[in-house]
C-alpha cells in the first residue's frame, strides 16, 4: 500500500502559519532562512545574537562540535528599549551536508506569559514569607519589651528579700512569687519565635531586587521614584535569606514611611559596592531626616521614634548577627542615608 503524497504548499502553509520561530543558519552563523513568523514576533539577527551570547562560551564548543541542544531558555530584550524583555525556550539540532559545511535548525516559543506568571507567584510568595519575618520580628521584640518590663518587679522583690533574713510568712510569700515571675519569664523567652530560614549563600542584589519588586506598589502609590545601581559583580554572603530580605523591608519601608510628609521629589536610591574586605549596602531616601541626638537611639531596643513608631532595634540585631555594621552618614543632608556593611569572607559561625 502507498503512502500518499502531502502537496508541498501544504508543508510551506504550515511553516508560514506556525507561532514557532525557525531560523536556518551555517556554520559562519550566517542566516539563510527565517520563518514568516520569526519576522512577525522578534528581530531574527538579534534575536540570534542574544542566543549566542546566552549560551556564551558553550556556543562555540557546540558549533565546533555540532551538538545539539534542548530547552535552552533565552531572555530577549528588544532594542528599542520601550518594550520589557521576553521569553523564549530554544532548540537546535545540526544537519552536516558535507565535510566543509552543516546547518543549524533553530526553533524557539515564546514563554513570555508562563515566564511572568511564574514570576507573580514567586513574588506573592516572598511577599507572604517576608510578611511572616515580619510578624516573628515584631513579636520577638514585643516579648523581649514584656521581659525587660517585667525585670524591673522582679528587681525589687530580689532587693525586697536580699534585706529580710527571717524565714517569716513574708520572706515566704516574697520567694514563691519571684519563683513564680522568674518561671514565667523563662516561659515567655522560650516562646521565643524561631526563623527557620536556613543559613546559605545570599546574593544581596537579588534579595534587594526581590524586596524592591514586593514593594512597587507602595512606592508607586506614594509617587517615589527608584534609583537601583547594584555592583555588576558581588559575592554572596552566608546568611539567613528571610532574616536580611526583612531587614532590607524594613528600612526600605522606614524611608518610604519618612517620605511620606515630603511635599516635594520623592527618591529612594539603593547602592551596591564590594572591596577587598566588605560589601557596602547604601540606601538614601529623600525624607526630613533623622536628628543628630536619635541617630544612636533609633537602634536601641524599645525606642520609639516620635509619630513613626518602633525604632530599628530588629534591624540591628539581624545586622550583628551576620557579623556587619549599620550607621546613618551624619553628613548627608538630603534626607537619611544608611551604610551597612557586611565581611565578604565571614569568620562568625550564624
Amino acid at each position: 500500500m502507498s503512502v500518499p503524497q502531502i502537496p508541498l504548499h501544504l508543508f510551506q502553509k504550515a511553516v508560514e502559519q506556525t507561532q514557532v520561530v525557525i531560523l536556518i543558519s551555517d556554520l559562519q552563523d550566517n542566516i539563510l532562512y527565517t520563518n514568516p513568523a520569526a519576522n512577525r514576533i522578534i528581530s531574527p539577527i538579534n534575536f540570534f545574537d542574544t542566543i549566542k551570547q546566552s549560551l556564551k562560551d558553550k556556543w562555540e564548543q557546540l558549533r565546533a562540535n555540532q551538538e545539539n541542544f534542548i530547552d535552552q531558555e533565552i531572555r530577549f530584550k528588544p532594542d528599542d528599549g520601550y518594550y520589557p524583555p521576553r521569553w523564549f525556550i530554544c532548540s537546535g539540532k545540526w544537519y552536516p551536508e558535507s565535510e566543509q559545511q552543516s546547518y543549524l535548525l533553530l526553533t524557539a516559543k515564546e514563554i513570555t506569559t508562563l515566564k511572568r506568571q511564574q514570576e507573580e507567584i514567586d513574588t506573592c510568595i516572598l511577599r507572604v514569607l517576608f510578611a511572616e519575618e515580619e510578624l516573628s520580628e515584631g513579636m520577638r521584640e514585643t516579648l523581649a519589651a514584656a521581659i525587660h518590663q517585667l525585670q524591673v518587679p522582679i528587681n525589687l522583690l530580689s532587693a525586697a528579700l536580699s534585706l529580710r533574713h527571717a524565714n517569716d510568712n513574708l520572706s515566704i510569700a516574697l520567694q514563691q512569687t519571684l519563683d513564680s515571675v522568674n518561671h514565667a519569664v523563662e516561659q515567655l523567652r522560650q516562646s521565643f519565635p524561631i526563623s527557620d530560614s536556613a543559613v546559605a549563600p545570599v546574593n544581596l542584589n537579588e534579595l534587594i531586587r526581590d524586596i524592591l519588586t514586593i514593594s512597587t506598589q507602595r512606592l508607586l502609590t506614594q509617587g517615589i521614584t527608584v534609583e537601583w545601581q547594584p555592583a555588576l559583580v558581588l559575592p554572596s554572603i552566608l546568611g539567613h535569606f528571610r532574616r536580611l530580605g526583612s531587614m532590607f523591608k524594613q528600612l526600605i519601608d522606614n524611608s518610604i514611611e519618612f517620605m511620606s510628609d515630603n511635599q516635594g521629589h520623592r527618591e529612594l536610591r539603593i547602592i551596591t559596592t564590594r572591596d577587598f574586605e566588605h560589601i557596602k549596602v547604601i540606601i538614601e531616601n529623600t525624607g526630613k531626616g533623622i536628628p543628630d541626638h536619635l541617630r544612636f537611639k533609633i537602634f536601641e531596643p524599645f525606642f520609639i521614634i516620635p509619630g513613626k513608631g518602633m525604632g530599628l532595634s530588629a534591624v540591628q540585631e539581624i545586622v550583628n548577627l551576620h557579623a556587619g555594621s549599620i550607621q546613618i552618614d551624619p553628613n548627608y543632608t538630603q534626607g537619611t542615608r544608611f551604610i551597612i556593611q557586611f565581611p565578604t569572607t565571614q569568620n562568625k559561625k550564624i
